[in-house]
């Protein structure tokens, strides 16, 4: 539980404080904005069996994401998450051997199919952008529709 918490939720909002530190010293940061974008989870807003510490680790992130969105901008800093579902890596392509678990979860995301890494690419490429720079304290889901239910 600890290194869970201490990946997702203390790094997280340490590496956060920081950067938003000197975010707010720049000069002109009232012109040219900022933004700051933590890697939640779809279950940041849905529970999941099995998976009660990370669940509880991304909602926590979710609640700091919105927190520092409010107190950030007034410096024209944007503070938002993305929410990927189960993305095509080694980690899950080691969890989904489970052939239980694999059918489990993909009957949970109605694309059927779990994300590319470039999925969850655009979504963060998206919230850096201007284009983007009148959304704040929210989250991006590149969940499939998984919450969408």
């Amino acid at each position: 539980m600890n290194y869970l918490t201490d990946l997702n939720m203390k790094a997280a909002f340490n590496v956060a404080q920081l950067c938003s530190q000197k975010m707010v010293k720049a000069k002109n940061r009232k012109k040219i904005g900022g933004s700051i974008i933590h890697m939640s989870s779809q279950l940041g807003r849905v529970g999941c069996e099995g998976r009660n510490v990370y669940n509880m680790n991304k909602f926590g992130l979710e609640g700091l994401s919105r927190g520092m969105a409010f107190e950030l901008a007034q410096y024209n800093i944007r503070v938002n998450t993305v929410c990927p579902t189960f993305v095509e890596t080694p980690m899950v392509k080691k969890f989904f051997k489970n052939k239980k678990f694999k059918n489990k979860m993909l009957k949970n995301i109605p694309l059927g199919r779990v994300a590319k890494e470039s999925d969850v690419a655009t979504a963060v490429a998206f919230l850096a952008a201007d284009s983007s720079e009148m959304i704040t304290g929210t989250s991006m889901m590149v969940d499939g529709g998984w919450t969408a239910q």
